[in-house]
């Protein structure tokens, strides 16, 4: 059953959408120029022969164009610290499937498992927004929700919506992988923030400090740069003002909207750089947002990114 206004990620036990439907389907011409660089095929999108140039690509590079945009898109990711990852083999992460009772329609089910890029992908079902309350779910409300791994590490990213469903797909995982607990990184653990900005951050042109002292009215303060222009960032950390800000006690960082480096290939449309993706974080409750679509090789890079800065 293949979908004309299909969402990404897809489950692929209930999508048998061709690599020429899911590439189609891709939300920009910017979007297919990424996934296509990302799979190493020269194509010119804006062609109008570009449909039929599509279907004059093997099924190797069919296929290796759609291992780059079937779990990926515009999207959030949590992370997970789950030690017990470090035990599991990628043989053993994808034989289970089949092997298990599934939970029904009041909790998240484990759709499947799938080994790619070096990584295992499980897909799962979850009630929209993770809960697990009502009598009758339809199918429209069980977002696909996809947790990915690189075997013998213990970082689970989890691509989801929202922070419930995110937790409910990380209960899925562990249920399925028979591992007891996962704890939700945050960014303000010590030292990580500052290994991560040092890695990847080119700058934040929003930031939201959150007020901690609870005697305080204010709750929320909120910076921005004064030239945000598109694809440049004034780093607003750099400013003295909101440097006096981070040093005090009673405030801490909430979120920050920036330019992150991730070291691929694929290149911007404009200007034929690399590509630097904007991305909004939150720091307490560890997720990070992709703002635009952005192919799998962006993510397992950046996910690296994080495993190695903890």
């Amino acid at each position: 059953m293949s979908d004309p206004n299909m969402d990404f990620p897809i489950d692929p036990t209930q999508n048998d959408a061709s690599p020429q439907e899911l590439i189609r389907n891709l939300p920009s011409q910017a979007a297919r120029r990424r996934v296509l660089q990302a799979a190493d095929i020269s194509i010119n999108v804006d062609d109008r022969s570009f449909a039929d140039t599509l279907d004059e690509l093997s099924q190797i590079e069919l296929r290796r164009a759609a291992s780059q945009l079937r779990f990926a898109g515009a999207r959030t990711v949590y992370y997970y610290r789950v030690d017990g990852l470090r035990q599991v083999s990628p043989d053993g992460a994808t034989g289970r499937v089949g092997d298990m009772g599934s939970p029904g329609a009041y909790g998240p089910e484990v759709q499947t498992a799938v080994r790619d890029h070096n990584r295992i992908y499980v897909v799962c079902n979850v009630p929209d927004t993770g809960s697990q309350t009502q009598l009758t779910i339809s199918k429209e409300n069980r977002p696909t929700t996809v947790a990915t791994f690189k075997p013998r590490t213990q970082l689970l990213a989890v691509r989801a919506s929202d922070d419930g469903t995110a937790d409910a797909t990380v209960q899925a995982v562990l249920s399925y992988l028979e591992l007891d607990d996962a704890t939700r990184i945050s960014f303000l653990d010590t030292g990580f923030r500052g290994r991560f900005e040092d890695a990847c951050v080119d700058g934040y042109s929003t930031l939201r400090l959150r007020n901690t002292n609870s005697r305080d009215s204010s709750r929320e303060i909120e910076i921005r740069s004064k030239d945000p222009e598109a694809g440049n960032v004034a780093d607003v950390r750099t400013d003295a003002i909101v440097e006096d800000l981070l040093r005090r006690g009673d405030t801490e960082l909430n979120a920050a909207t920036g330019l992150v480096t991730v070291p691929t290939d694929v290149r911007s449309m404009e200007h034929g750089e690399p590509l630097h993706p904007r991305v909004t974080i939150g720091f307490p409750d560890g997720w990070v947002t992709f703002e635009q679509f952005v192919p799998e090789q962006i993510l397992i890079k950046f996910d690296d990114l994080i495993r190695d800065s903890l």
